[in-house]
Formats: structure tokens, sequence, C-alpha cells
């Protein structure tokens, strides 16, 4: 009985570590959208390609792109999604997709990427700028414009894609992935609820420096158009504190093209969906503004 019950432990503890290692258990668990079910939210006009992979290793490592049937010899701006849900948590086919999908209505090419799910925060770095790389690298295949690429997430998302938008390669923050000759930087990012000095968890990134993941390490007067909505109640998960100063010290930079929609209405880390109607049409309104004018 106890060798049984010792066994049990050693099994559970081998699985967990398994999972950690891989940085896909939280999506593996989940209840995931398949290909068919993403296939048949394809708005007409819309070709939708499932699961490419942007590196090859990890099955974190894909992206979900739409694109106008129509195309021509046209290049289209880009907007990649960035799905939220702590670093640990989460899928590119969670909540919004359809919205995703839609973009490539209205002349972008849509991408919704996954990441390794890793407490430690620098892997989920790593990978988006990787998936940045690959559309740079792949931009003919695609119709892609590489000088018209977005970023837009919420919460863990927003951060990356902050993250995308002012961490230069000099940071060294690219990781070991693949198209190291090619950008990772975006041209614009529209993040909510938006993690500027996340921290690691007990026990997680010894050594290294942290200051790498925050926002206010990268304050330049060359930071592309940014726009934030965040809620004033959100005090914990990503305080409205620190995004304030990081905001006065992009202004104090001389940075002109910034957006912030501040709600004082209570509604805290979920500002953007509680006022779903208003923000998405910002947000397009905002990515039409940066990539297509």
């Amino acid at each position: 009985m106890k060798f049984s019950l010792l066994f049990l432990i050693m099994l559970v503890s081998v699985s967990m570590n398994a999972q950690q290692t891989t940085g896909t258990a939280s999506r593996a668990d989940s209840k995931r959208m398949t290909d068919a079910e993403l296939l048949k939210l394809s708005p007409e006009g819309v070709t939708v390609i499932p699961d490419i992979a942007y590196r090859d290793g990890n099955e974190a490592w894909k992206l979900d792109l739409a694109m106008p049937k129509k195309h021509g010899e046209k290049r289209y701006p880009v907007i990649v999604y960035i799905h939220g849900g702590g670093w640990t948590q989460g899928d590119k086919r969670g909540q919004g997709i359809q919205t995703t999908l839609d973009y490539a209505t209205k002349g972008f090419v849509s991408v919704s990427v996954n990441y390794r799910l890793n407490e430690d925060k620098f892997a989920c770095v790593e990978d988006v700028k990787c998936a940045i790389r690959w559309l740079r690298a792949n931009a003919e295949k695609y119709q892609i414009d590489p000088d018209c690429i977005g970023a837009a997430g919420n919460s863990a998302g927003a951060h990356l894609a902050l993250l995308l938008a002012i961490c230069p390669s000099s940071a060294g923050m690219e990781g070991n992935g693949p198209y190291q000759e090619f950008s990772s930087m975006v041209q614009s990012a529209h993040c909510s609820s938006t993690p500027t000095k996340p921290r690691f968890g007990r026990g997680k990134g010894s050594g290294k420096d942290i200051t790498k993941i925050h926002a206010m390490s990268y304050v330049s007067h060359d930071v592309p158009p940014l726009s934030f909505i965040h809620g004033t109640a959100d005090t914990r998960k990503a305080p409205v504190s620190q995004l304030d100063e990081f905001v006065q010290a992009l202004r104090d930079a001389g940075v002109k093209d910034i957006n912030y929609q501040r709600y004082d209405d209570g509604t805290g880390h979920g500002a953007y969906v509680a006022h779903l109607k208003e923000s998405r049409r910002s947000r397009e309104e905002f990515f039409v503004r940066t990539l297509m004018e």
C-alpha cells in the first residue's frame, strides 16, 4: 500500500514537471477549438489556415492565419493577436477569435498566435518575437507588408504585444529561434489591462534580469504608436499606477502617438470586455490609422 502511494506521488510529480517543461499543459487540458470548428467560423471571402508552425519542436509554436481570398498583387498589413491568461494558460482560439478572423474581411492578414505557457515569461516574449520574424520571412508567401505589422492583446497578451513594439533586438530577448535576420518589432500595438512590471513566481527566473520584461526599460522617443485601455480599479493584476508612470515617461520622452483610455467605473482588469463595443471599435480604428493610412 505504501509502495503504491509512493509510486502515485512520483507519477504525479513527473507529470507536473513534464507539463512545465513543454509549456503546453494548460492548453492541452482545455476544451480547445478544433480546426474544423475554426474553419466553420471563417467569414465569407476569407481563407483561414490553421496551425501553421512558426518554429519546429514544440506544439506551442503555432499560429492561425486568416487572409482575404481575392488579393492579386496587393500586400496586406498584419494584425497579430496574442491571448492572455497570466502567461500560463489560454489559447489562440479563445474568446475573441471571431473578431480576429473578421479583420481579414477589412483588408488585413489576421494572425492569432500561441506561445509556451511559462511562468518565467522570458520564453513567452521569445516566442512571440519569433512569430513576428516568421511573418516577415514568409511575407511574400502570404502577401504581407513587412513594414505594417501591429500587435494586440489583453492582460498578459497586452504585455507581450507591448514588448513587440518597444523591445529591440539589442535587449537580448530574441531567444534561439530561427529567422534572426528579420526584425521582431511591430509598427503599432493596442494593449488592454497591460501589466508593465510583471513579476516572476516564487522560485522562477532565478539569475535573470527581470527588468528586461518591464516596459519602463524601453522608454524612448522613437516608440511606435501605442493605444492603451485600462480600468482605474485595476490595482493588483496590472496596477494602473504602473501604466500611468510608463505613459507619462513616454510623453516626457517626446512620444506623440499614445492613446490612453482610462475607465473610472470599477471595471478593473476587465475594462476591455466591460466596454466591448467601444473598445473593439477603437482598436479597429487605431490599426486602420497606424497600419493602412
